[in-house]
Protein backbone atom coordinates (compact mmCIF):
# COMPACT_ATOMS: atom_id res chain seq x y z
CA UNK A 1 0.00 0.00 0.00
CA UNK A 2 2.75 1.95 0.65
CA UNK A 3 3.75 2.38 -3.33
CA UNK A 4 0.33 3.74 -3.82
CA UNK A 5 0.13 6.52 -1.19
CA UNK A 6 2.14 8.01 1.51
CA UNK A 7 1.58 7.29 5.24
CA UNK A 8 0.66 10.71 5.95
CA UNK A 9 -2.43 10.48 3.52
CA UNK A 10 -3.44 7.47 4.67
CA UNK A 11 -3.57 8.85 8.23
CA UNK A 12 -5.12 11.78 6.77
CA UNK A 13 -7.91 9.66 5.28
CA UNK A 14 -8.32 7.90 8.54
CA UNK A 15 -8.91 10.71 10.48
CA UNK A 16 -10.89 12.35 7.96
CA UNK A 17 -13.02 9.58 7.47
CA UNK A 18 -12.55 7.65 10.87
CA UNK A 19 -11.40 9.99 13.66
CA UNK A 20 -13.84 11.89 16.23
CA UNK A 21 -15.32 15.22 15.80
CA UNK A 22 -12.32 17.78 16.14
CA UNK A 23 -9.84 14.88 15.00
CA UNK A 24 -8.85 16.88 11.74
CA UNK A 25 -7.88 20.15 13.67
CA UNK A 26 -5.74 18.29 15.79
CA UNK A 27 -3.99 16.19 13.01
CA UNK A 28 -3.49 19.27 11.34
CA UNK A 29 -1.40 20.83 14.05
CA UNK A 30 0.33 18.36 14.92
CA UNK A 31 1.60 17.87 11.08
CA UNK A 32 1.85 21.79 10.92
CA UNK A 33 -0.08 21.52 7.69
CA UNK A 34 -4.01 23.56 7.20
CA UNK A 35 -6.86 21.23 7.39
CA UNK A 36 -7.58 21.86 3.21
CA UNK A 37 -4.85 20.23 2.79
CA UNK A 38 -5.71 17.06 5.21
CA UNK A 39 -9.12 17.09 2.88
CA UNK A 40 -7.72 16.81 -0.12
CA UNK A 41 -4.85 13.74 1.20
CA UNK A 42 -8.16 12.00 2.25
CA UNK A 43 -9.64 13.08 -1.17
CA UNK A 44 -6.86 11.61 -3.17
CA UNK A 45 -6.72 8.15 -1.31
CA UNK A 46 -10.16 7.49 -1.58
CA UNK A 47 -9.99 8.41 -5.09
CA UNK A 48 -7.28 5.65 -5.85
CA UNK A 49 -8.95 3.59 -3.23
CA UNK A 50 -12.07 3.33 -5.54
CA UNK A 51 -10.54 3.38 -8.91
CA UNK A 52 -13.79 5.12 -10.81
CA UNK A 53 -11.30 6.14 -13.72
CA UNK A 54 -10.40 3.01 -14.07
CA UNK A 55 -14.43 1.78 -13.12
CA UNK A 56 -15.58 3.74 -16.12
CA UNK A 57 -12.64 2.53 -18.45
CA UNK A 58 -13.22 -1.36 -17.67
CA UNK A 59 -17.03 -0.91 -18.05
CA UNK A 60 -16.26 1.10 -21.49
CA UNK A 61 -14.10 -1.96 -22.15
CA UNK A 62 -16.59 -4.57 -21.01
CA UNK A 63 -19.25 -2.55 -23.23
CA UNK A 64 -17.32 -2.75 -26.28
CA UNK A 65 -16.54 -6.34 -25.56
CA UNK A 66 -20.66 -7.24 -25.37
CA UNK A 67 -21.19 -5.03 -28.68
CA UNK A 68 -18.18 -7.09 -30.62
CA UNK A 69 -19.62 -10.20 -29.51
CA UNK A 70 -22.98 -9.27 -30.73
CA UNK A 71 -21.47 -8.30 -34.30
CA UNK A 72 -19.53 -11.47 -34.12
CA UNK A 73 -22.79 -13.59 -33.69
CA UNK A 74 -24.14 -11.78 -36.30
CA UNK A 75 -21.46 -12.00 -38.99
CA UNK A 76 -21.84 -15.94 -38.30
CA UNK A 77 -25.55 -16.03 -38.92
CA UNK A 78 -24.79 -14.11 -42.37
CA UNK A 79 -21.99 -16.48 -43.11
CA UNK A 80 -23.92 -19.21 -42.63
CA UNK A 81 -26.59 -17.98 -45.34
CA UNK A 82 -23.74 -16.40 -47.57
CA UNK A 83 -22.60 -18.52 -50.92
CA UNK A 84 -19.37 -18.57 -52.28
CA UNK A 85 -19.59 -18.38 -55.98
CA UNK A 86 -17.24 -21.09 -56.77
CA UNK A 87 -16.64 -22.31 -59.77
CA UNK A 88 -18.68 -25.71 -58.91
CA UNK A 89 -21.59 -23.60 -57.53
CA UNK A 90 -21.59 -21.17 -61.60
CA UNK A 91 -21.81 -24.14 -62.96
CA UNK A 92 -24.33 -25.34 -61.41
CA UNK A 93 -26.69 -22.28 -61.39
CA UNK A 94 -26.02 -22.59 -65.44
CA UNK A 95 -27.33 -26.51 -65.24
CA UNK A 96 -30.35 -25.56 -62.91
CA UNK A 97 -31.44 -22.63 -65.30
CA UNK A 98 -30.90 -24.89 -68.20
CA UNK A 99 -33.09 -27.26 -66.65
CA UNK A 100 -36.00 -25.28 -65.80
CA UNK A 101 -35.95 -23.28 -69.46
CA UNK A 102 -33.60 -20.22 -68.51
CA UNK A 103 -31.62 -19.40 -71.55
CA UNK A 104 -27.98 -19.14 -70.98
CA UNK A 105 -27.36 -15.35 -71.56
CA UNK A 106 -30.12 -14.92 -68.97
CA UNK A 107 -28.27 -17.23 -66.85
CA UNK A 108 -25.46 -15.06 -67.49
CA UNK A 109 -27.15 -12.09 -66.55
CA UNK A 110 -28.45 -13.40 -62.91
CA UNK A 111 -24.55 -13.88 -62.09
CA UNK A 112 -23.73 -10.86 -62.96
CA UNK A 113 -25.89 -9.58 -59.58
CA UNK A 114 -24.01 -11.30 -57.44
CA UNK A 115 -20.18 -11.42 -58.93
CA UNK A 116 -18.35 -8.59 -61.30
CA UNK A 117 -17.04 -11.04 -63.62
CA UNK A 118 -19.62 -13.66 -64.73
CA UNK A 119 -18.34 -16.41 -66.56
CA UNK A 120 -18.98 -15.73 -70.62
CA UNK A 121 -21.83 -17.44 -72.05
CA UNK A 122 -19.76 -20.03 -73.96
CA UNK A 123 -18.68 -21.16 -70.90
CA UNK A 124 -21.90 -21.96 -68.84
CA UNK A 125 -22.35 -23.78 -72.34
CA UNK A 126 -19.44 -26.04 -72.04
CA UNK A 127 -20.44 -26.94 -68.39
CA UNK A 128 -23.96 -27.47 -68.87
CA UNK A 129 -23.08 -29.78 -72.15
CA UNK A 130 -20.73 -31.72 -70.10
CA UNK A 131 -23.70 -32.05 -67.31
CA UNK A 132 -25.99 -33.29 -69.72
CA UNK A 133 -23.28 -35.94 -70.80
CA UNK A 134 -23.02 -36.93 -67.21
CA UNK A 135 -26.83 -36.80 -67.00
CA UNK A 136 -27.07 -39.10 -70.05
CA UNK A 137 -24.97 -41.47 -68.25
CA UNK A 138 -26.87 -41.89 -64.88
CA UNK A 139 -30.06 -41.99 -66.63
CA UNK A 140 -29.07 -45.46 -67.97
CA UNK A 141 -28.85 -46.41 -64.66
CA UNK A 142 -32.43 -44.64 -63.03
CA UNK A 143 -34.06 -45.81 -66.40
CA UNK A 144 -33.33 -49.47 -65.52
CA UNK A 145 -35.43 -49.13 -62.16
CA UNK A 146 -37.91 -46.34 -62.82
CA UNK A 147 -39.05 -48.49 -66.14
CA UNK A 148 -39.65 -51.40 -64.19
CA UNK A 149 -41.96 -49.77 -61.77
CA UNK A 150 -44.10 -48.34 -64.58
CA UNK A 151 -47.59 -49.72 -64.88
CA UNK A 152 -49.90 -46.72 -66.34
CA UNK A 153 -48.11 -44.32 -68.76
CA UNK A 154 -49.29 -41.74 -70.43
CA UNK A 155 -47.60 -41.24 -74.16
CA UNK A 156 -47.21 -38.23 -76.96
CA UNK A 157 -44.44 -36.73 -79.39
CA UNK A 158 -43.63 -33.17 -78.92
CA UNK A 159 -41.43 -31.60 -81.55
CA UNK A 160 -38.55 -29.32 -81.44
CA UNK A 161 -37.66 -29.34 -84.94
CA UNK A 162 -36.71 -33.02 -84.34
CA UNK A 163 -39.49 -35.43 -82.44
CA UNK A 164 -39.01 -36.28 -79.04
CA UNK A 165 -41.01 -39.17 -77.84
CA UNK A 166 -42.32 -38.21 -74.52
CA UNK A 167 -43.55 -40.63 -71.83
CA UNK A 168 -44.82 -40.15 -68.26
CA UNK A 169 -46.19 -42.07 -65.12
CA UNK A 170 -49.42 -40.23 -64.20
CA UNK A 171 -49.35 -40.87 -60.98
CA UNK A 172 -45.98 -39.89 -59.76
CA UNK A 173 -45.26 -37.62 -62.72
CA UNK A 174 -41.87 -39.01 -63.51
CA UNK A 175 -40.34 -38.46 -66.85
CA UNK A 176 -39.42 -42.00 -67.61
CA UNK A 177 -38.47 -41.21 -71.28
CA UNK A 178 -37.56 -38.21 -73.66
CA UNK A 179 -35.66 -39.51 -76.46
CA UNK A 180 -34.57 -37.38 -79.60
CA UNK A 181 -35.93 -39.99 -82.84
CA UNK A 182 -34.76 -39.15 -86.71
CA UNK A 183 -38.47 -40.51 -87.27
CA UNK A 184 -42.16 -41.12 -85.44
CA UNK A 185 -43.26 -44.22 -86.58
CA UNK A 186 -44.82 -47.54 -85.30
CA UNK A 187 -41.88 -49.57 -84.97
CA UNK A 188 -40.57 -46.54 -82.44
CA UNK A 189 -42.66 -46.43 -80.33
CA UNK A 190 -43.34 -50.20 -79.80
CA UNK A 191 -39.42 -50.04 -79.33
CA UNK A 192 -40.56 -47.28 -76.60
CA UNK A 193 -43.02 -49.64 -74.74
CA UNK A 194 -41.16 -52.56 -75.34
CA UNK A 195 -39.01 -51.11 -72.25
CA UNK A 196 -41.35 -51.64 -70.01
CA UNK A 197 -42.13 -54.86 -68.82
CA UNK A 198 -44.66 -54.07 -66.38
CA UNK A 199 -46.77 -51.54 -68.49
CA UNK A 200 -50.84 -52.11 -68.05
CA UNK A 201 -52.42 -49.22 -69.50
CA UNK A 202 -50.84 -46.26 -72.03
CA UNK A 203 -53.11 -43.35 -72.65
CA UNK A 204 -52.21 -41.43 -75.60
CA UNK A 205 -53.69 -39.28 -78.22
CA UNK A 206 -55.43 -40.49 -81.69
CA UNK A 207 -51.83 -40.52 -83.92
CA UNK A 208 -50.94 -43.27 -86.12
CA UNK A 209 -47.80 -43.93 -85.09
CA UNK A 210 -48.83 -44.15 -81.32
CA UNK A 211 -51.74 -46.28 -82.26
CA UNK A 212 -49.56 -48.49 -84.74
CA UNK A 213 -46.62 -48.56 -81.76
CA UNK A 214 -49.54 -49.90 -79.30
CA UNK A 215 -50.36 -52.28 -81.79
CA UNK A 216 -46.66 -53.72 -82.73
CA UNK A 217 -45.86 -53.78 -78.85
CA UNK A 218 -48.58 -55.63 -77.58
CA UNK A 219 -48.27 -58.18 -80.46
CA UNK A 220 -44.81 -58.47 -79.25
CA UNK A 221 -45.92 -58.69 -75.48
CA UNK A 222 -47.95 -62.04 -76.25
CA UNK A 223 -45.23 -63.72 -78.45
CA UNK A 224 -43.31 -63.33 -75.24
CA UNK A 225 -45.88 -65.04 -73.47
CA UNK A 226 -47.09 -61.59 -71.52
CA UNK A 227 -50.58 -59.86 -71.29
CA UNK A 228 -51.01 -56.91 -73.47
CA UNK A 229 -51.76 -53.35 -72.12
CA UNK A 230 -54.51 -51.44 -72.02
CA UNK A 231 -54.57 -48.86 -74.90
CA UNK A 232 -56.50 -46.08 -73.75
CA UNK A 233 -57.71 -42.90 -76.16
CA UNK A 234 -57.26 -39.74 -74.79
CA UNK A 235 -60.40 -37.70 -73.52
CA UNK A 236 -58.81 -34.31 -73.26
CA UNK A 237 -58.14 -33.82 -76.90
CA UNK A 238 -61.71 -35.34 -78.34
CA UNK A 239 -64.09 -33.37 -75.68
CA UNK A 240 -61.47 -30.42 -76.58
CA UNK A 241 -62.55 -30.37 -80.18
CA UNK A 242 -65.97 -31.03 -79.14
CA UNK A 243 -65.60 -27.55 -77.64
CA UNK A 244 -65.31 -26.23 -80.68
CA UNK A 245 -68.14 -27.14 -81.98
CA UNK A 246 -70.21 -25.54 -79.30
CA UNK A 247 -68.21 -22.37 -79.72
CA UNK A 248 -69.10 -22.00 -83.24
CA UNK A 249 -72.94 -22.35 -82.56
CA UNK A 250 -72.80 -20.02 -79.91
CA UNK A 251 -70.71 -17.39 -81.74
CA UNK A 252 -73.64 -17.92 -84.47
CA UNK A 253 -76.01 -17.14 -82.41
CA UNK A 254 -74.35 -14.00 -80.93
CA UNK A 255 -74.32 -13.10 -84.36
CA UNK A 256 -78.24 -13.35 -85.46
CA UNK A 257 -78.06 -11.84 -82.53
CA UNK A 258 -76.54 -9.25 -83.34
CA UNK A 259 -78.50 -8.82 -86.82
CA UNK A 260 -81.59 -8.72 -85.12
CA UNK A 261 -80.36 -5.20 -83.09
CA UNK A 262 -79.08 -3.79 -86.31
CA UNK A 263 -82.32 -4.38 -87.58
CA UNK A 264 -84.44 -3.21 -84.88
CA UNK A 265 -82.39 0.21 -84.95
CA UNK A 266 -83.14 0.46 -88.37
CA UNK A 267 -87.07 -0.03 -87.97
CA UNK A 268 -86.46 2.48 -85.05
CA UNK A 269 -84.88 5.31 -87.83
CA UNK A 270 -87.38 5.06 -90.26
CA UNK A 271 -89.85 5.43 -87.73
CA UNK A 272 -88.60 8.50 -86.80
CA UNK A 273 -88.13 9.99 -90.38
CA UNK A 274 -91.71 9.11 -91.18
CA UNK A 275 -90.47 6.80 -93.85
CA UNK A 276 -91.80 3.70 -95.19
CA UNK A 277 -91.27 0.59 -92.66
CA UNK A 278 -92.41 -1.99 -94.66
CA UNK A 279 -89.19 -3.43 -95.66
CA UNK A 280 -86.72 -2.67 -91.89
CA UNK A 281 -90.03 -4.74 -90.82
CA UNK A 282 -89.78 -7.81 -92.67
CA UNK A 283 -85.47 -7.52 -92.61
CA UNK A 284 -86.58 -7.47 -88.52
CA UNK A 285 -88.76 -10.54 -88.83
CA UNK A 286 -86.48 -12.56 -90.97
CA UNK A 287 -83.32 -11.86 -88.37
CA UNK A 288 -85.37 -12.73 -85.76
CA UNK A 289 -86.78 -16.15 -87.65
CA UNK A 290 -82.40 -16.54 -88.10
CA UNK A 291 -81.58 -15.69 -84.49
CA UNK A 292 -84.33 -18.03 -82.81
CA UNK A 293 -83.04 -21.41 -85.10
CA UNK A 294 -79.52 -20.41 -84.22
CA UNK A 295 -80.25 -20.12 -80.18
CA UNK A 296 -82.59 -23.04 -80.76
CA UNK A 297 -79.51 -24.96 -82.38
CA UNK A 298 -76.86 -23.90 -79.97
CA UNK A 299 -79.11 -24.87 -76.96
CA UNK A 300 -79.73 -28.46 -78.33
CA UNK A 301 -76.47 -29.00 -79.15
CA UNK A 302 -75.53 -27.77 -75.33
CA UNK A 303 -77.79 -30.11 -74.34
CA UNK A 304 -76.74 -33.02 -76.69
CA UNK A 305 -72.81 -32.45 -75.77
CA UNK A 306 -73.35 -32.30 -72.15
CA UNK A 307 -75.41 -35.85 -72.00
CA UNK A 308 -72.35 -37.02 -74.64
CA UNK A 309 -69.79 -36.43 -71.81
CA UNK A 310 -71.65 -38.04 -69.22
CA UNK A 311 -71.02 -41.04 -71.27
CA UNK A 312 -67.34 -40.91 -70.31
CA UNK A 313 -66.28 -40.53 -66.45
CA UNK A 314 -65.93 -43.00 -64.22
CA UNK A 315 -69.01 -42.57 -62.32
CA UNK A 316 -72.45 -41.65 -64.28
CA UNK A 317 -74.42 -38.68 -63.26
CA UNK A 318 -76.30 -41.06 -60.89
CA UNK A 319 -73.37 -41.92 -58.68
CA UNK A 320 -73.01 -45.53 -60.47
CA UNK A 321 -69.78 -46.79 -61.19
CA UNK A 322 -69.89 -46.33 -65.47
CA UNK A 323 -69.19 -49.16 -68.04
CA UNK A 324 -68.47 -49.56 -71.03
CA UNK A 325 -72.19 -50.68 -72.19
CA UNK A 326 -73.63 -47.95 -70.45
CA UNK A 327 -70.94 -45.49 -72.08
CA UNK A 328 -71.55 -46.94 -75.17
CA UNK A 329 -75.21 -46.73 -75.44
CA UNK A 330 -75.17 -42.96 -74.55
CA UNK A 331 -72.42 -42.06 -76.77
CA UNK A 332 -75.08 -44.56 -79.78
CA UNK A 333 -77.71 -41.88 -79.11
CA UNK A 334 -75.93 -38.60 -78.90
CA UNK A 335 -73.11 -38.83 -81.50
CA UNK A 336 -75.50 -39.32 -84.57
CA UNK A 337 -77.18 -36.11 -83.39
CA UNK A 338 -74.25 -34.28 -83.28
CA UNK A 339 -73.48 -32.68 -86.76
CA UNK A 340 -70.79 -33.18 -88.80
CA UNK A 341 -69.73 -29.32 -89.07
CA UNK A 342 -67.61 -28.87 -85.54
CA UNK A 343 -67.80 -31.91 -84.32
CA UNK A 344 -66.62 -34.60 -87.15
CA UNK A 345 -63.08 -35.27 -85.54
CA UNK A 346 -65.07 -35.44 -82.05
CA UNK A 347 -67.31 -37.93 -83.49
CA UNK A 348 -64.79 -39.76 -84.82
CA UNK A 349 -62.09 -40.08 -81.90
CA UNK A 350 -65.21 -41.00 -79.67
CA UNK A 351 -66.66 -43.98 -82.04
CA UNK A 352 -63.04 -45.48 -81.14
CA UNK A 353 -63.36 -48.43 -79.43
CA UNK A 354 -60.42 -47.49 -77.14
CA UNK A 355 -61.78 -44.75 -75.58
CA UNK A 356 -63.83 -46.92 -73.41
CA UNK A 357 -60.91 -49.22 -72.53
CA UNK A 358 -60.19 -47.42 -69.15
CA UNK A 359 -63.59 -49.40 -67.78
CA UNK A 360 -62.99 -52.30 -69.21
CA UNK A 361 -59.72 -52.21 -66.83
CA UNK A 362 -61.42 -50.98 -63.93
CA UNK A 363 -64.40 -53.61 -64.26
CA UNK A 364 -61.15 -56.18 -64.46
CA UNK A 365 -58.99 -54.69 -61.21
CA UNK A 366 -62.10 -54.62 -59.14
CA UNK A 367 -62.90 -58.58 -60.04
CA UNK A 368 -59.48 -59.32 -59.28
CA UNK A 369 -59.49 -58.16 -55.93
CA UNK A 370 -59.58 -61.24 -52.82
CA UNK A 371 -62.39 -59.52 -50.99
CA UNK A 372 -65.80 -60.67 -50.59
CA UNK A 373 -68.08 -59.48 -53.38
CA UNK A 374 -70.67 -57.63 -51.06
CA UNK A 375 -67.63 -55.57 -49.26
CA UNK A 376 -66.31 -54.92 -52.43
CA UNK A 377 -69.89 -53.30 -53.56
CA UNK A 378 -70.07 -51.53 -50.70
CA UNK A 379 -66.41 -49.81 -51.23
CA UNK A 380 -67.58 -49.09 -54.87
CA UNK A 381 -70.64 -47.79 -53.62
CA UNK A 382 -69.13 -45.72 -51.09
CA UNK A 383 -66.79 -44.02 -53.12
CA UNK A 384 -68.81 -43.36 -56.26
CA UNK A 385 -71.37 -40.88 -53.81
CA UNK A 386 -68.60 -39.91 -51.82
CA UNK A 387 -66.62 -38.40 -55.27
CA UNK A 388 -70.51 -36.88 -56.19
CA UNK A 389 -71.53 -35.38 -52.58
CA UNK A 390 -74.37 -33.44 -54.19
CA UNK A 391 -75.99 -36.45 -54.86
CA UNK A 392 -76.57 -36.96 -50.97
CA UNK A 393 -77.73 -33.29 -50.26
CA UNK A 394 -80.96 -31.80 -50.37
CA UNK A 395 -84.55 -32.86 -48.47
CA UNK A 396 -85.46 -34.85 -51.57
CA UNK A 397 -86.47 -38.74 -51.64
CA UNK A 398 -83.88 -39.79 -53.51
CA UNK A 399 -81.05 -37.34 -51.63
CA UNK A 400 -82.42 -39.19 -48.09
CA UNK A 401 -81.96 -42.63 -50.02
CA UNK A 402 -78.91 -42.30 -51.20
CA UNK A 403 -78.05 -41.16 -47.24
CA UNK A 404 -79.58 -44.48 -46.59
CA UNK A 405 -77.29 -46.24 -49.05
CA UNK A 406 -74.06 -44.68 -47.60
CA UNK A 407 -75.04 -45.55 -43.92
CA UNK A 408 -75.90 -48.89 -45.37
CA UNK A 409 -71.94 -49.58 -46.79
CA UNK A 410 -70.05 -47.45 -44.02
CA UNK A 411 -72.27 -50.32 -41.50
CA UNK A 412 -71.44 -53.44 -43.67
CA UNK A 413 -67.79 -51.53 -44.34
CA UNK A 414 -67.50 -51.48 -40.34
CA UNK A 415 -68.77 -54.91 -40.03
CA UNK A 416 -66.04 -56.50 -42.06
CA UNK A 417 -63.50 -55.43 -39.81
CA UNK A 418 -59.79 -54.97 -41.64
CA UNK A 419 -60.86 -56.55 -44.95
CA UNK A 420 -63.37 -54.25 -45.15
CA UNK A 421 -60.91 -51.21 -44.53
CA UNK A 422 -58.53 -53.09 -46.70
CA UNK A 423 -61.27 -53.14 -49.37
CA UNK A 424 -62.07 -49.53 -49.58
CA UNK A 425 -58.27 -48.51 -50.06
CA UNK A 426 -57.97 -50.83 -52.69
CA UNK A 427 -60.72 -49.82 -54.76
CA UNK A 428 -59.78 -46.40 -54.16
CA UNK A 429 -56.62 -46.90 -55.41
CA UNK A 430 -58.06 -48.96 -58.39
CA UNK A 431 -60.26 -45.86 -59.16
CA UNK A 432 -57.18 -43.26 -58.64
CA UNK A 433 -55.03 -45.08 -61.63
CA UNK A 434 -58.46 -45.25 -63.64
CA UNK A 435 -56.87 -42.66 -66.05
CA UNK A 436 -58.29 -41.40 -69.21
CA UNK A 437 -56.43 -38.79 -70.66
CA UNK A 438 -53.09 -37.68 -71.79
CA UNK A 439 -52.81 -34.37 -70.49
CA UNK A 440 -50.56 -35.19 -67.93
CA UNK A 441 -47.59 -35.19 -69.87
CA UNK A 442 -48.42 -32.11 -71.46
CA UNK A 443 -47.89 -30.80 -68.55
CA UNK A 444 -44.16 -32.61 -68.82
CA UNK A 445 -43.99 -31.00 -72.23
CA UNK A 446 -44.25 -27.46 -71.00
CA UNK A 447 -41.20 -28.23 -69.30
CA UNK A 448 -39.36 -28.30 -73.06
CA UNK A 449 -41.32 -25.89 -74.58
CA UNK A 450 -40.27 -22.99 -72.55
CA UNK A 451 -36.89 -24.27 -73.44
CA UNK A 452 -38.06 -24.25 -77.38
CA UNK A 453 -39.56 -20.52 -77.42
CA UNK A 454 -35.66 -19.73 -76.51
CA UNK A 455 -33.59 -22.06 -78.73
CA UNK A 456 -33.69 -23.48 -82.41
CA UNK A 457 -32.10 -26.60 -81.62
CA UNK A 458 -32.41 -29.56 -78.32
CA UNK A 459 -29.92 -31.61 -78.69
CA UNK A 460 -30.24 -35.34 -76.16
CA UNK A 461 -27.68 -34.24 -73.75
CA UNK A 462 -30.35 -31.10 -72.60
CA UNK A 463 -33.30 -33.34 -72.86
CA UNK A 464 -31.48 -35.73 -70.18
CA UNK A 465 -30.36 -33.08 -68.31
CA UNK A 466 -33.96 -31.51 -68.17
CA UNK A 467 -35.19 -35.03 -67.49
CA UNK A 468 -33.10 -36.15 -64.20
CA UNK A 469 -33.62 -32.43 -63.09
CA UNK A 470 -36.96 -32.90 -63.10
CA UNK A 471 -37.71 -36.67 -61.74
CA UNK A 472 -35.28 -35.34 -58.77
CA UNK A 473 -36.81 -32.05 -57.91
CA UNK A 474 -39.33 -32.05 -54.87
CA UNK A 475 -42.93 -30.86 -55.19
CA UNK A 476 -44.13 -28.21 -53.44
CA UNK A 477 -47.78 -28.09 -53.89
CA UNK A 478 -50.46 -30.38 -53.92
CA UNK A 479 -50.84 -34.26 -53.08
CA UNK A 480 -47.18 -35.32 -54.00
CA UNK A 481 -45.74 -32.11 -52.44
CA UNK A 482 -42.60 -33.36 -50.27
CA UNK A 483 -41.95 -35.92 -52.57
CA UNK A 484 -39.90 -36.38 -55.82
CA UNK A 485 -41.13 -38.44 -59.18
CA UNK A 486 -38.23 -41.28 -58.41
CA UNK A 487 -39.48 -41.17 -54.90
CA UNK A 488 -43.29 -41.39 -55.80
CA UNK A 489 -42.71 -44.07 -58.22
CA UNK A 490 -41.13 -46.23 -55.71
CA UNK A 491 -37.41 -46.03 -56.59
CA UNK A 492 -34.84 -46.45 -54.02
CA UNK A 493 -33.68 -42.58 -53.51
CA UNK A 494 -30.49 -41.86 -50.97
CA UNK A 495 -31.68 -40.06 -48.44
CA UNK A 496 -30.72 -36.17 -48.75
CA UNK A 497 -29.17 -36.67 -52.32
CA UNK A 498 -28.96 -33.43 -53.95
CA UNK A 499 -29.64 -33.71 -58.10
CA UNK A 500 -26.35 -31.33 -58.34
CA UNK A 501 -24.44 -34.02 -56.12
CA UNK A 502 -25.82 -36.40 -58.12
CA UNK A 503 -24.76 -35.44 -61.11
CA UNK A 504 -20.90 -35.72 -59.46
CA UNK A 505 -21.01 -39.53 -59.44
CA UNK A 506 -19.98 -42.00 -61.61
CA UNK A 507 -22.98 -44.65 -62.75
CA UNK A 508 -20.78 -47.61 -61.15
CA UNK A 509 -20.86 -44.93 -57.84
CA UNK A 510 -24.66 -44.16 -58.19
CA UNK A 511 -25.59 -48.05 -58.47
CA UNK A 512 -23.24 -49.05 -55.72
CA UNK A 513 -25.89 -46.53 -53.72
CA UNK A 514 -29.06 -47.39 -55.05
CA UNK A 515 -28.08 -51.37 -54.50
CA UNK A 516 -27.27 -50.54 -50.92
CA UNK A 517 -30.25 -49.18 -50.04
CA UNK A 518 -32.62 -51.34 -51.92
CA UNK A 519 -31.01 -54.25 -50.07
CA UNK A 520 -31.13 -52.13 -46.39
CA UNK A 521 -34.36 -53.64 -43.91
Amino acid sequence: MGMVAYPHRIASAFVVFVGPHGSVSGYARERGVSRQWVYREANWVADTLENSRQRQQLTDLEAQVRQLHHQCEALKKSLAQAVRLTEDKQAELACVGQAIGVSLPHCRQLLEVLMAKPPSVAKLGRWTHAAGVKAGALLTVMDKLTREQVREAAADEIYVKDPVLMVVEPESLCWTSGRLADTVDGATWAQEFGQMPNLEQVTRDGGKPLKFGAELANAARQEQGLEPFVDQGDHFHAMFHGGVGIRRAQALASKTMAAVEQAEKELQQCKQNVKSCTGAAARLRDAWKKAEAAMDEWIKLERIWEKTKTALPLFTPAGALNTRAQAAAVLAETLPQLPDNGFAKTKRQLEKPEMLAYLDRVQEKLKALPYPEEVKQAAVEQEGLRRRPELSQGESAAAAARRGVLLACAVLLHNAGAAGQQAVAAVRDVFRRAYRASSLVECINSVLRMQQARHRKMTQGLLDLKRLHWNCHTFRTGRRRGTSPYQRLGVPWPKELRWWELLKLTPEQLQEKLSTIKKAP
